[in-house]
């Protein structure tokens, strides 16, 4: 009679190779690739003036009370393309937020970065008011996003003591 089948032999040799494959493959990652050249092309002013104001004056401007002499009125977004309008400045603002964390704006500043961040996170409040069609919230949201502005700017832009 021949030799009997020894499984215990069996499972380690394949075993063996296959742990070695998988240990050399883990091991060996790829370096990742290169960061984009991402660039800063306008002033801080500019893209103040030209980006972040002009989109977070269609968030606090979509709502609130307005007293006259003829009396007091309610204004918000009307219509869904209203809404859809300030949805697209929340976004918008939002995404601005990554410009302020180029590398070229922070100066290596981790305070910046997280002021840049706190705006961010509140203009996708902003979004998801205006998707909820929530008035009061994104009233209120407003009030944070302009918060997170003046903290910001009190710290690096002493000057600006308030925003538009």
């Amino acid at each position: 009679m021949g030799k009997a089948f020894d499984f215990a032999q069996a499972k380690l040799t394949w075993l063996l190779p296959l742990a070695l494959a998988l240990s050399t493959a883990c091991s060996s990652q790829p370096a990742p690739p290169p960061a984009p050249p991402f660039q800063a092309t306008v002033s801080m002013h500019d893209l103040m003036e030209s980006m972040f104001d002009p989109r977070a004056d269609a968030i606090w401007e979509s709502v609130g009370t307005i007293v006259t002499a003829e009396g007091t009125f309610e204004k918000a977004p009307q219509t869904d393309e209203e809404w859809g309008t300030v949805r697209a400045a929340a976004i918008s603002l939002a995404e601005s937020g990554n410009l302020l964390m180029l590398p070229q704006r922070t100066g290596g500043s981790e305070e910046w970065v997280k002021l840049s961040q706190a705006m961010i996170e509140q203009s996708l409040r902003a979004v998801k008011a205006a998707e909820a069609k929530d008035k009061e919230a994104l009233f209120n949201i407003g009030a944070d996003i302009y918060e997170s502005c003046v903290n910001c700017h009190k710290r690096f832009h002493p000057g600006v003591t308030s925003v538009k």
